[in-house]
């Protein structure tokens, strides 16, 4: 399998022969690359990170103890690689109910051809509707006046941030403080560095930087990071700000940049230029 192959391709983890067969069917149908590993099979990010564009996992295959242990590494992969990680269940399974707000559920009815769909939006379209998307949340992060709606309602003793042409021109790159931001090449430097932000990460990033010293809700960047999913909570923002720190802060545990600020959301600080 080559990487552009890999690259197309959809993973399952599960024994189950109808599943497997039914996958095999549409992997040839859509022309997408297809494999299956066994649920005791085990499994770690770099057996999976940039393998796929898919992870379908089978919790009715396997002991709580593993499926829990594969979970675990599959959120790891689906915040670092944003790789979306679908599960199917069994609604008759005493005790169990979809709760982790990073899967995307599946339960047996109609099982063939949800499946069919789904996996052909996302192999399909899935580079064009990102870039779609992107260009959407930049035009309606810019009110008329040229101050972010994302701003909101929130109170700050800042007065708001205008912003200039070049910061609305995805073409140019702007500064916000020790950050040089591309837009067109999607990337962001630190005093010269190249931080490495994955799509997701960047997003976050230039959320933060349209109102550099303003507060971002919680809510509105929740809002605007998952707009196809009512399942993101703020635990999930918090593992994306925490992985996000960790790349921008010298101190991730006491920041410099990305600031906290309880109870209403989060603030790129710029102002520490002037100390």
């Amino acid at each position: 399998m080559t990487l552009t192959q890999a690259q197309q391709g959809v993973l399952v983890i599960s024994n189950d022969s109808f599943l497997i067969g039914l996958l095999t069917g549409i992997s040839i149908a859509n022309n997408f690359s297809f494999r299956s590993v066994s649920p005791t099979h085990p499994l770690n990010i770099e057996s999976v990170n940039h393998v796929c564009k898919v992870v379908l996992i089978d919790l009715r295959a396997a002991s709580a103890q593993s499926m829990a242990s594969h979970l675990q590494v599959l959120q790891q992969i689906h915040i670092q690689s944003e790789i979306p990680i679908c599960a199917i269940y069994r609604k008759s399974d005493a005790g169990f109910h979809p709760h982790l707000s990073w899967v995307n559920y599946f339960d047996e009815t109609d099982l063939s051809g949800r499946l069919d769909r789904y996996l052909s939006q996302v192999i399909a379209n899935d580079n064009h509707q990102r870039e779609e998307r992107r260009n959407s949340e930049r035009r309606n992060a810019i009110d008329r006046r040229g101050i972010p709606a994302i701003f909101g309602s929130v109170k700050s003793n800042l007065q708001p941030m205008v912003l200039n042409s070049a910061m609305l021109d995805e073409e140019e790159q702007y500064v916000v403080g020790p950050f040089v931001i591309n837009h067109n090449c999607r990337t962001v430097f630190c005093q010269g560095k190249d931080v490495m932000l994955t799509s997701k990460e960047f997003k976050l990033f230039t959320l933060l930087a349209q109102v550099h010293d303003h507060v971002c809700s919680t809510e509105k960047i929740i809002e605007k990071l998952w707009p196809d999913t009512r399942r993101a909570n703020k635990s999930d923002l918090y593992q994306y700000m925490h992985l996000l720190r960790k790349k921008v802060e010298v101190d991730p545990d006491n920041p410099r940049w990305i600031l906290t600020v309880k109870g209403v959301g989060y603030r790129l600080n710029t102002n520490e230029l002037l100390l």
